[in-house]
């Protein structure tokens, strides 16, 4: 996240996207202003201990090297992910106090669910929840206490590349603020995977630098995580993906009869 971004680049984003087809403001809980009791987990603490062993018979994807990464391979390899895998993501945003940009993204090859809950750290509340199955975009969205529901024609597609854009915009912060480099694999779900440590953020006056990444063998970000503090405020910054298993569905929303209700004359015909 470039350094003079604050609350407003992502309700400016959220406008970007309402203006040009993408989400209309909307989510799940409109009377509900205050921020989520639950706080991101703590990115790890820099780990310094000397990588060479662990590294040694690593190959690197494209674009990462030990001592750094590409951020235009990484972008191009991650969004091509999300927009054509069977995929579940979250990501976090906390710029100040109350202030904070909470996405969760669910794809498979025939349904996408799109949420995006925006909060400026004031009065204003921006809800949106966007889901698409057999052509039909149904959508949720609420500014506030004012909340309205609609369905029409929809593509998955279109709507993946909207999301994704949206989803990698805060890996892309974390890329654009932080040094990163390779410390040692990890293993998940019998994956091997690279983790990248912090060394350093581009943020004048920034303390408690902490953070890492997780790179998979086809140059795909599947984990980015930064926190620091500048001038007494604690700036948060999440992105996890993980592919969907196979069968897992993506669940339809509990308010999809009130958008079906709404639908425009012609849709699903």
């Amino acid at each position: 996240m470039p350094q003079r971004a604050r609350a407003a680049t992502a309700v400016a984003l959220l406008l970007l996207l309402a203006g040009c087809g993408g989400f209309a403001p909307g989510g799940p809980t409109p009377t509900d202003s205050a921020p989520p009791d639950s706080r991101p987990s703590d990115p790890r603490p820099n780990e310094t201990a000397d990588a060479g062993e662990r590294l040694a018979d690593v190959s690197f994807p494209d674009g990462f090297t030990r001592a750094g990464i590409d951020t235009a391979t990484a972008r191009e390899r991650s969004v091509a992910f999300l927009r054509t895998e069977p995929v579940t993501g979250a990501a976090v945003e906390r710029f100040r106090a109350g202030a904070y940009a909470d996405y969760e993204y669910d794809a498979a090859p025939d349904r996408i669910r799109f949420r995006l809950d925006v909060h400026n750290g004031y009065i204003d509340v921006t809800r949106s929840d966007v889901y698409v199955d057999g052509g039909v975009r149904y959508s949720r969205s609420a500014r506030n206490r004012d909340v309205s529901f609609e369905a029409s024609n929809g593509s998955i597609a279109r709507t993946r590349y909207r999301a994704a854009d949206s989803m990698w915009a805060v890996a892309s912060r974390i890329l654009t603020v932080a040094e990163f480099r390779a410390v040692r694999t990890v293993e998940e779900d019998g994956e091997r995977l690279i983790r990248y440590a912090a060394t350093d953020v581009a943020v004048r006056n920034a303390t408690d630098v902490r953070g890492y990444l997780t790179v998979d063998r086809n140059g795909v970000i599947r984990e980015a995580r930064l926190a620091y503090t500048r001038a007494g405020e604690s700036k948060q910054f999440e992105y996890v993906v993980a592919p969907r298993s196979a069968g897992n569905e993506v669940a339809p929303p509990a308010w999809l009869p009130a958008a079906s209700a709404n639908a425009t004359p012609g849709v699903g015909d």
